[in-house]
């Protein structure tokens, strides 16, 4: 089934010529038109960019970096006469990939932009006007917008590592050094339910201890600093996620393994501790999949005794899918929004 973005490129494709040099920045997983399908696609997202490759797409790049792909031949190159970028779930996002679509289109190129009302569309398109000597509405239908905008200010080679922050926290009195990307959960600030996962003592912790979603690195980076000895893997699906993790670690002086993977799908042989925030939002809606299929599918990725911490907002059901899998759940400890949650293989 096609995503209604998708279906608005569909019924515009006179904009979208066979022959142009075209990439198209993160587009959704589903059926694609071929003005998307034959072009250059770069997803920052590892289930997307899973999902192209097993649909045997020529050109598809995971990221504009070859930190975290196998495939750096087929890395975003040149200049384009066309970007298409399909609107993203956050400001701060659009406005990095707003960067990249005027670092990769040509000084005469165009680039579109396309999305749902309720993503902001409407936002976005104000946006994407300010960087460009001209802007307008190719079509709104299906609750969703097309817009097409030129006269881009030529850049130089887009550098990702000019949009990392660094910042300090503490925690338990251990300072922490935090690399921050835009759009990347937990960049920029610690947030309220890792701080109170991270406030217990986490114990028992040997061997592979893998964070799942790791979004800005903070989980894993403390552990390792506090508990040199593990062997520290963390996880995530978004790109700009695993590069703020790597920095942080870097910036830390701490080694660990740092790589995509939705959910287990990555993860080879068995761990011997999960320690996780783990995520469940996804674009404008709530989405909570992921991580039931991660704890579901846990109890055969956890070597024997192995524990597990989780935090997550109290209104969750993860309680009921823990006890189903590890037969208890024990409440570890609770604030007025989250819940620690323990549990072992």
């Amino acid at each position: 089934m096609q995503h209604p973005t998708v279906q608005v490129i569909g019924r515009n494709e006179e904009y979208f010529p066979e022959d142009a040099r075209r990439l198209v920045i993160e587009p959704p997983a589903c059926s694609l038109e071929p003005s998307i399908r034959q072009a250059h696609i770069l997803t920052f997202n590892y289930r997307s960019y899973s999902f192209f490759k097993d649909s045997k797409a020529e050109n598809v790049s995971f990221g504009i970096g070859g930190e975290f792909s196998q495939d750096e031949e087929v890395l975003p190159n040149g200049r384009y006469q066309q970007v298409l970028l399909f609107m993203p779930k956050s400001k701060p996002e659009l406005e990095l990939y707003l960067d990249i679509a005027a670092n990769f289109v040509e000084g005469d190129g165009r680039v579109f932009l396309v999305g749902e009302k309720k993503a902001g569309i409407a936002s976005g398109a104000k946006r994407l006007a300010q960087r460009a000597e001209k802007s307008e509405k190719l079509d709104s239908a299906k609750h969703c917008q097309l817009w097409e905008a030129t006269g881009f200010e030529a850049r130089d080679t887009f550098d990702v590592n000019s949009y990392v922050e660094e910042l300090s926290v503490d925690i338990n009195g251990t300072d922490l050094k935090l690399a921050a990307i835009p759009g990347v959960f937990a960049s920029g600030k610690l947030d309220e339910g890792t701080q109170l996962l991270l406030e217990q003592k986490v114990r028992r912790l040997k061997g592979r201890t893998l964070d799942f979603g790791c979004g800005a690195g903070v989980i894993g980076a403390y552990l390792k600093k506090v508990n040199p000895e593990i062997k520290l893997e963390c996880i995530d699906i978004n790109w700009f996620a695993l590069l703020a993790t790597k920095t942080t670690l870097k910036l830390n002086g701490l080694e660990g393994a740092v790589y995509p993977s939705d959910g287990w799908s990555e993860v080879k042989g068995r761990v011997n501790g999960v320690v996780t925030n783990p995520p469940f939002h996804q674009g404008v809606s709530t989405e909570y999949e992921t991580t039931e299929r991660f704890i579901r599918s846990a109890h055969s990725k956890m070597a024997r005794y192995a524990p597990m911490y989780i935090v997550a907002n109290n209104f969750l059901r993860y309680p009921t899918i823990i006890e189903s899998v590890f037969g208890k759940c024990t409440y570890y400890a609770k604030s007025t929004k989250f819940n620690v949650y323990y549990c072992e293989r």
